[in-house]
């Protein structure tokens, strides 16, 4: 029994104890206490920017490939032909009418030797009903019937020359080969091009701007043009708006002239960004911008030191900066705003103005 009552006088005594340390804890007990947690406590410490006032410039960053700004395709007028010979490879520039490649064409020069016979023998005949029609010993309709037969025989003799022709591969246009599928002893396909040439071997780039972008685009805008594996970008020009929008990819079509002499390889992978021009407003760093259902805000420090909330209307973001359309000058701005603010915290600002 006694035994009983000394731990249960124990263990009073730890509670008691206990109650005493718990409050010495509190706010309440300590030197200038605040009263209720939260009011006036220091939560976090927070680094604060000043907004400033200027223009920042306006930029597309687009990709593409370099493509040829004419693409000039050598197609075999003549199908089913054998390829005898190729007189032009890859990387060879060739001049308007040079020829390229040759078919063969044996079976059409027999046929050109027999409507030649053949032509030169109504030619023959009619010469003969001409010299009698004169002397009227033979009728006029004699004469028509002649002289229709000349005409046909020169027709076919001019069809078959013209199909012998075409056995010579010609360039349509003056460039750059870029890519050859001719190949001797292969045959000819009307829907195969045997060369593909850039014309005048102008390239340009190829790329794709969303459409909710490509509104703002206009020929003749300044573009900064970076090729794979050149240190120094290229200045270009937008040369071509496309009045159309893709119905899977939901974008325009742009092409960019490159400076002349650009030398470079069609298919060549390229980062280029567009020149807008410029958004004037107020400018805080992108990490100081933050939204949720309500919208995009800011955070304030006030002269107390809570934070306040400050809807903003952005004009433009990029990945360093923020333009708004709000004034914010004399704003203590938190410069790196995290998702632990909340609206009338307290906090401790940075001596240093780095973001902590």
């Amino acid at each position: 029994m006694k035994k009983t009552i000394l731990y249960g006088v124990a263990v009073c005594s730890v509670l008691v104890l206990g109650i005493t340390i718990g409050r010495g804890l509190t706010p309440e007990a300590g030197a200038g206490g605040v009263g209720e947690a939260g009011a006036g406590q220091t939560f976090l410490t927070v680094s604060v920017i000043a907004a400033q006032q200027r223009a920042i410039p306006d930029r597309i960053d687009v990709v593409g490939v370099l493509v040829p700004r004419e693409n000039v395709l050598a197609m075999p007028e003549l199908s089913g032909r054998r390829i005898l010979s190729v007189n032009a490879d890859v990387g060879d520039y060739v001049q308007r009418g040079q020829l390229l490649a040759t078919l063969d064409g044996e079976d059409l020069h027999i046929d050109i030797r027999g409507l030649t016979s053949e032509y030169e023998r109504t030619r023959d005949e009619h010469s003969r009903a001409s010299t009698l029609q004169s002397s009227q010993l033979v009728s006029r309709e004699f004469l028509k019937q002649k002289q229709a037969s000349l005409d046909q025989a020169r027709a076919q003799l001019d069809d078959a020359r013209l199909r012998a022709g075409r056995t010579r591969v010609l360039a349509p246009a003056s460039g750059l080969i870029y890519q050859r599928s001719a190949a001797i002893g292969g045959l000819t396909a009307e829907d195969m091009p045997l060369f593909s040439i850039v014309e005048q071997g102008k390239i340009e780039m190829q790329a794709s701007v969303p459409e909710a972008m490509a509104y703002r685009l206009v020929q003749g805008m300044s573009v900064e043009v970076r090729l794979g594996g050149r240190p120094a970008p290229l200045e270009g020009r937008v040369r071509l708006i496309a009045p159309q929008v893709g119905g899977a990819s939901r974008a325009t079509e742009v092409r960019i002239a490159l400076p002349e002499g650009t030398n470079a390889s069609v298919g060549t992978f390229v980062e280029a960004r567009i020149a807008i021009g410029e958004v004037a407003g107020w400018v805080v760093p992108a990490m100081a911008l933050q939204q949720d259902t309500l919208g995009p805000y800011l955070w304030q420090v006030d002269a107390k030191d809570q934070v306040r909330r400050v809807p903003v209307t952005v004009l433009m973001q990029t990945p360093e900066d923020v333009v708004v359309r709000e004034a914010l000058g004399g704003l203590r701005i938190v410069g790196k705003a995290g998702a632990l603010l909340q609206d009338q915290d307290t906090v401790s600002v940075a001596a240093s103005g780095k973001a902590s």
